[in-house]
């Protein structure tokens, strides 16, 4: 496609979210924001992702230049580029090749993982209020579309209070919020979860999510969340699934990362003694999980993180 040609059909909404994004990563590959799960990516020549991601539920808008994925076991090729976005709506194995990148004219793009309690929270409001968008005959988990300038524009309000920490804190979950509000009264409400299992399990999914953040430094188990939650463990496993996007397991996981995450970069706490607080039984098993997320072992990403 003509660059120039393509440039100027893009709205100022974006050009600005674009001239965000890529002053926010200094080279090739992923940057990751202080908020969590966030991060932008930038590539300047086309490439393969040699790896596979296990990517939670979430949303890649595209800023610049294309792409195509290969998400699971699904043999099709999903191709988006800029004004487009990619909707993940459950864990997946992602295997993604970006194909169109200069040094000119980099691909440039934000990726931000939908926290399942905001997710079900969110739900569970539109799914009262009856604003929820109407859902299709035969759901798509993974799809891609045009992305509104709402929701553009509440990317560049939350990649701005990420700069600030009292931001972080206070107005950077407001923008995600409204993200996943935004994307939920869009035909991404369908891929993303399906609103009959949050109408059924949202309040009792969010009092688990609840429970979980106040118990991430002891072990957890499944039964004993169920149990909390008045579900049988079978139950409550699949219900979390089909509302959350992930299983309880991967969800504790994953709250327990981002709590280490932070202990690291915002207290100064060791890798080792971040493992030890939220709940990991050994240092190993950390460095394995948050190399996993992260794409760099805790030392590693800490030291990128205080050079950037």
């Amino acid at each position: 496609m003509d660059q120039p040609a393509e440039a100027a059909l893009i709205p100022a909404a974006w050009v600005r979210l674009r001239d965000m994004v890529a002053a926010r990563t200094p080279a090739d590959g992923r940057t990751d924001a202080l908020y969590p799960g966030l991060r932008c990516y930038r590539f300047s020549r086309p490439v393969r992702y040699e790896k596979t991601q296990r990517l939670t539920p979430g949303v890649v808008v595209v800023l610049q230049g294309r792409k195509t994925a290969h998400l699971g076991g699904d043999r099709r090729s999903l191709d988006y580029g800029a004004t487009q976005c990619l909707v993940l709506g459950a864990e997946v194995a992602c295997l993604g090749t970006v194909v169109g990148a200069s040094a000119d004219a980099p691909y440039l793009a934000i990726h931000l993982d939908l926290p399942p309690d905001v997710l079900v929270k969110s739900f569970v409001a539109l799914a009262e209020g009856g604003a929820l968008a109407a859902e299709p005959a035969r759901v798509t988990e993974n799809f891609t579309a045009p992305v509104a300038l709402e929701v553009v524009e509440a990317f560049a309000r939350l990649l701005l209070a990420t700069d600030d920490p009292m931001d972080r804190r206070t107005l950077a979950p407001l923008a995600v919020e409204e993200i996943v509000l935004r994307l939920l009264r869009s035909e991404a409400a369908a891929a993303i979860r399906s609103a009959g299992a949050v109408t059924r399990a949202g309040a009792r999914i969010q009092t688990a999510i609840a429970f979980m953040r106040r118990h991430l430094s002891r072990p957890l188990s499944v039964a004993e969340i169920a149990s909390h939650v008045h579900m049988s463990p079978s139950h409550f496993a699949h219900s979390f699934r089909e509302v959350a996007g992930v299983t309880p397991m991967r969800c504790i996981r994953d709250l327990r990362l981002e709590e280490a995450r932070v202990l690291m970069l915002g207290a100064g706490l060791r890798p080792a003694d971040a493992a030890a607080k939220v709940g990991f039984e050994s240092a190993a098993h950390f460095n394995r999980a948050f190399r996993r997320r992260f794409e760099a072992t805790p030392a590693e990403y800490v030291r990128r993180a205080q050079s950037g």
